[in-house]
């Protein structure tokens, strides 16, 4: 998305979520000079079917938005494959 992004980030439980997202916004900014919004929004995902509602969600975000006819012409987007699931 030109001014958001949309993830499916799973964190250790001994790091804060808000300080790893607060870094790593701050060095895509510092290296990338990408312009964030202000804060984050987050969503706890309980169970595999809320977590299969989000994927969707975000695949199809940018398609919605007219950014793309189909989720897959999408360039910047990315997941793990299977092999790398399993690691």
């Amino acid at each position: 998305m030109p001014d958001h992004l949309h993830a499916l980030i799973r964190f250790p439980a001994e790091q804060g979520m808000s300080r790893t997202v607060r870094d790593w916004k701050r060095g895509a900014a510092r290296f990338h000079r990408v312009s964030w919004q202000e804060n984050f929004f987050d969503h706890r995902i309980r169970d595999g079917r809320q977590a299969l509602e989000k994927w969707h969600y975000i695949r199809r975000n940018p398609v919605v938005k007219g950014l793309c006819a189909h989720e897959d012409n999408w360039p910047h987007s990315w997941a793990p494959s299977r092999a790398e699931e399993a690691r």
